[in-house]
């Protein structure tokens, strides 16, 4: 299993951070040539013309590629050698290996790199724990897009029998017999104030991370209590009234198991403020011991 006590941090560069600084004062014809230098393509840009021919830039730009891509492999082993310690490993799948690199190649960036490295270890450790459809996902991720996943990965929490990793927005009641049993309106989290606005979460659902559609637990029985397990942290929820469902959305499997890679990393602000939420239609157990199977 990933080490729960360094869970993977998906940040900006530093050099990117630099690179921001920097755009104030850089003019756009300045980066063009940058970037252009960078990539090998700049040769029109130049005065005087290069001698070189357009086939031998060409294939020195081939070459810098392929060097790259070396450098990007290596420093993911590196990496996922640091990761390693002396657990008990197994023979990852010789195709998915194949994938796995015609993948890393051109994973250029750092963070994104010791990533992919938790990705691999996880794998020799836990042979199929990462599927190929996961893998296709995280390669066509932006660092800005991992951020965002990352951000709702450490809100994610599972309740009832599955285990499936959900997003828990608050919960809805229907009603006493003082207000005519009308339903009482949802009660949510502003997740926006976590730093994950409603645009965010559209993204995911587009990046098929999360499911599409706002979710509702059955009604919440007084007994057994039921077991909701955030970050590892376990909780036990007994309602105070009939009629309280939680609201939710659900990872999608591709999202849950980049979750899993991801590892623990709570948000003590949500924790304290879903509690907070919880306690107004519940009577809440923090720090629970062992697990109560409960369908939701």
């Amino acid at each position: 299993m990933v080490d729960k006590k360094s869970p993977v941090v998906v940040e900006q560069e530093s050099h990117v951070h630099q690179e921001k600084k920097e755009s104030y004062v850089i003019s756009s014809d300045r980066r063009v040539r940058e970037i252009a230098a960078n990539f090998g393509i700049g040769a029109q840009l130049q005065q005087p013309k290069p001698e070189s021919t357009l086939l031998e830039r060409h294939l020195q730009r081939e070459k810098q590629l392929r060097e790259k891509r070396q450098r990007n492999l290596e420093q993911i082993m590196r990496y996922t050698h640091d990761y390693c310690r002396d657990e008990t490993a197994g023979e990852p799948d010789i195709d998915w290996l194949h994938r796995f690199f015609e993948m890393a190649q051109d994973i250029h960036g750092a963070s994104m790199q010791k990533l992919w490295s938790r990705v691999l270890k996880q794998e020799i450790i836990t042979i199929g724990s990462t599927s190929l459809k996961a893998l296709n996902v995280l390669k066509d991720m932006t660092q800005r897009e991992a951020q965002t996943f990352q951000r709702a990965a450490t809100l994610a929490c599972s309740f009832g029998h599955d285990n499936s990793k959900k997003l828990l927005l608050g919960y809805k009641c229907a009603g006493t017999l003082r207000t005519f049993y009308k339903k009482d309106g949802p009660h949510l989290i502003n997740l926006g104030s976590h730093h994950l606005p409603y645009s965010s979460l559209l993204l995911l659902i587009d990046l098929g991370l999360i499911l599409g559609t706002e979710l509702e637990s059955g009604e919440i029985e007084f007994e057994p209590a039921l077991p909701l397990s955030y970050q590892g942290k376990n909780i036990a929820l007994k309602p105070l009234q009939k009629g309280i469902r939680l609201i939710y959305y659900r990872f999608s499997p591709t999202g849950a198991e980049l979750c899993k890679l991801l590892g623990n990393k709570p948000s003590n602000q949500y924790y304290d403020q879903l509690i907070a939420l919880l306690n107004q239609k519940f009577m809440v157990q923090t720090d629970v011991k062992g697990s109560i199977h409960h369908t939701a």
